[in-house]
């Protein structure tokens, strides 16, 4: 089960303080997506991963705690445009605003799964045109992490993985195809190897729709069938 309480936080940019849910603990049950989105309990807490002021529009996982120059940013036309902006969830705009204090903060790898979380909600709400943005977003950050020397994933050829996902989903064929070819020739490890050659498969027939890790291992059948010839 999942376990939420309510605590007081204060805003560390205006000195609001409220109270936000914060999971305690929560379950999953059955396969992640490729992009390392989880099942079923901890997926449907996403909505508990970012809190917001209500004074000042502050959006972090803790706002008793501050980022960066957090008190100038949040005040900025960008954070603001951003924060309100219509044609994508709130959440969504959540996790963007919050990325936008990471990527300033020159915290690349936090930024870049700040944008994947956006990504998610937005698949949620049937946003395709603004996941893909956050999707693309999420690349250009986690490849300036990689650049700057940032790890945002811990096995080998799981970085690879990661960006794979987000350019497959994204329509970005040969970019997916050209990074599975990158992580293979690391020479992962046999999930991280399955996922990719997968992959592969799924790049071959232009899909970009969601899969999950159990598809990749064969614990669970791709109604798509298999080609080993990508």
């Amino acid at each position: 089960m999942t376990n939420i309480i309510k605590m007081k936080r204060k805003c560390a940019v205006c000195g609001k303080t409220g109270e936000y849910a914060v999971v305690l603990s929560t379950l999953t049950v059955g396969p992640s997506d490729l992009d390392t989105r989880p099942s079923e309990m901890a997926r449907s807490t996403i909505d508990k991963w970012i809190q917001i002021c209500p004074s000042c529009g502050y959006c972090a996982p803790d706002i008793g705690q501050r980022i960066g120059d957090a008190a100038r940013i949040v005040r900025s036309d960008s954070y603001q445009q951003q924060l309100n902006k219509r044609g994508a969830p709130r959440l969504a705009n959540a996790f963007l605003c919050y990325s936008l204090l990471e990527e300033s903060a020159g915290n690349y790898a936090n930024a870049g799964w700040a944008c994947i979380y956006a990504a998610w909600v937005c698949d949620d709400a049937g946003c395709d045109v603004e996941a893909r943005k956050c999707r693309m977003k999420a690349v250009r950050l986690l490849q300036k992490a990689r650049e700057n020397g940032q790890r945002f994933a811990e096995q080998v050829g799981e970085e690879e993985a990661i960006m794979v996902d987000l350019l497959r989903r994204s329509g970005e064929f040969e970019l997916a195809l050209k990074m599975c070819d990158e992580g293979l020739e690391k020479n992962p490890g046999k999930t991280i190897s399955d996922i990719l050659r997968f992959q592969k498969v799924l790049i071959r027939k232009r899909d970009v729709a969601c899969h999950t890790v159990a598809e990749a291992t064969g614990e669970n059948e791709y109604i798509g069938g298999s080609d080993d010839t990508v």
